[in-house]
């Protein structure tokens, strides 16, 4: 992740600011999204206006999206207040779940039969049928971000995309155990900042949603 660039003799850090999209209609539904869509809530809406408040302070030098529209109206909200274009990219999508897209896991249980419950006990290294699975979304994601970082040296860049795609970058980049996957929270909303090179890349936020406050839900809304 990132690159090392030199200057004055010194390596440069790029810092990659990744966005997840704001609350959808599904989300709240819990239902699973995947790279089918959803609009955003009101809600949601105000959870990309209070991002893009948070970066307005900030030297941004790129903007970057998911290509499924509900990253990218999250994008396109940030970049409003911003006053920068965005650029949208097919890599930064989220996983695809296939058949299970547009489901709840209880109608999913209902329909699909016991497959669905012999896939979700594994769900990270199985594909549900036409989906992927977490290692193909890994691969993706972060030779995504390292092209964004490749292209942006010692800038500052926004990164609008899903849940999944930010935990399998900090699950590849920090070695962290698959087992700890169903602990560890991204929500809609939130920012999680990276800093470094290739060699070393530093965790400077993971889901901060300071900016949110009082207005994140109180319930934890499907990752995807």
């Amino acid at each position: 992740m990132g690159v090392a660039y030199m200057q004055d003799g010194e390596l440069q850090d790029t810092t990659l600011i990744l966005v997840r999209h704001g609350q959808t209609v599904w989300n709240r539904e819990e239902r699973w999204q995947g790279q089918k869509d959803s609009l955003l809530t009101a809600l949601g809406q105000e959870q990309a206006a209070r991002m893009a408040e948070r970066l307005a302070s900030l030297k941004i030098g790129a903007l970057y999206s998911s290509d499924l529209g509900r990253a990218k109206h999250t994008a396109e909200i940030i970049a409003g207040r911003l006053g920068l274009s965005v650029t949208l990219r097919e890599d930064l999508r989220e996983r695809s779940y296939g058949v299970l897209e547009g489901k709840t896991s209880r109608e999913a249980a209902a329909s699909e039969g016991s497959w669905f419950l012999t896939w979700n006990a594994d769900h990270l290294r199985q594909s549900p049928p036409a989906g992927e699975t977490e290692q193909v979304l890994r691969e993706r994601a972060v030779e995504a971000l390292n092209e964004i970082a490749d292209a942006h040296p010692g800038e500052t860049v926004v990164v609008s995309t899903h849940g999944g795609p930010i935990k399998s970058t900090l699950f590849h980049l920090f070695s962290i155990p698959l087992a700890l996957w169903r602990l560890t929270w991204v929500a809609n909303g939130s920012l999680t900042t990276l800093r470094g090179t290739r060699d070393v890349m530093r965790l400077m936020t993971w889901n901060d949603t300071c900016h949110l406050q009082p207005a994140a839900p109180s319930a934890e809304d499907m990752e995807d």
